[in-house]
């Protein structure tokens, strides 16, 4: 067995482990739920509809996406504690896995669905609704899963460049040592906001890890413009932008067909989520973060100054007010 396989193989026990913990814990009570929710159609004299049934269903759903993302968000946070460079090996075992537990939850929800409507009149016509119901959230998941694992692998993929980059940046012993607390702190200063503030913002992300990382590349990004380090600066700050944007449409329960920042800012726009000029700001940092990307780096006309790096800083904060 490779190191590699070790690595995973211990990581992905971990993660079971906790996913076996929360799985007993969303699904405690499940029952009492679903017996709550047929008492109340009962009363309303529409037991036995096609209401009730769906009704039923969206309750199940409901625990089987909570826990297709808590298996992914936990598989990807123990594997980067792991690795610092992924391969495409590790990317497939994500989505396997992710596909493992989808096709086997939406087959329980198949039997028990059909248990359900056992009693019911003309029982067939209910379960071929939900067939066909079942299908679409199965093919829904799916591709949430594989979706979710290849933002991923761009956001990986994005942090070794980052990495890359930020070897080239000499930093002092003082700076390499100075906490992130006082950035924020030169941060609220500067922009008026503070680290608090920010987090109350960015309240639909709830993944503690998530947030973590947030706070952690603003204020690398501030470091970065103070320093000089002007098209780092900008590269981190788009990618701040890019993430948030995504977690937020993903919080409004709106899931782009693309996985690219414009995207999102056209997803944005249409929904009328953001305002236009705070759209167009978005768009001028994905702009920057683009002509600056080290693939795309083909003349040296485009030069980042200060001044448009600190916008790419400030463009987050603004964004943010926003949501």
């Amino acid at each position: 067995m490779s190191d590699t396989e070790i690595k995973m193989r211990k990581a992905f026990e971990l993660s079971d482990l906790l996913y076996s913990r929360e799985r007993d814990k969303v699904s405690s009570g499940l029952e009492k739920k679903l017996s709550k929710i047929s008492e109340e159609f009962n009363l309303k004299g529409t037991l036995y509809s096609g209401m009730h049934v769906n009704k039923i269903l969206d309750k199940r759903m409901e625990i089987i996406n909570q826990l297709v993302d808590f298996k992914i968000s936990q598989d990807i946070k123990e594997i980067s504690k792991r690795f610092d460079v992924l391969t495409k090996e590790i990317y497939d075992e994500l989505f396997k896995r992710a596909k493992q537990l989808i096709n086997g939850q939406i087959d329980n929800l198949k039997l028990e669905m059909e248990k359900f409507c056992r009693h019911f009149p003309n029982s067939d016509s209910y379960l071929s609704l939900i067939n066909n119901r079942i299908i679409e959230e199965k093919n829904k998941l799916i591709s949430h899963a594989k979706r979710e694992v290849d933002i991923f692998q761009k956001q990986s993929e994005s942090n070794v460049q980052e990495k890359e980059i930020s070897n080239e940046v000499m930093l002092t012993e003082q700076e390499r040592k100075l906490p992130s607390l006082d950035a924020w702190n030169r941060i609220k200063n500067e922009f008026g906001i503070s680290k608090h503030s920010f987090g109350r913002k960015i309240y639909f992300i709830k993944d503690e890890f998530k947030r973590k990382i947030i706070f952690r590349d603003v204020s690398n990004t501030y470091l970065l413009v103070e320093k000089g380090f002007n098209k780092s600066a900008v590269i981190l700050a788009g990618s701040i932008i890019e993430e948030l944007l995504r977690l937020y449409l993903c919080s409004k329960n709106i899931h782009p067909s693309k996985n690219k920042f414009n995207e999102y800012i056209n997803l944005c726009e249409s929904k009328g989520i953001l305002k236009k000029g705070i759209s167009q700001l978005s768009d001028s940092v994905r702009y920057f973060r683009n002509i600056v990307h080290l693939k795309n780096e083909k003349s040296s006309k485009y030069i980042i100054s200060k001044a448009a790096a600190k916008n790419a800083l400030s463009s987050i904060f603004i964004i943010v007010n926003n949501f």
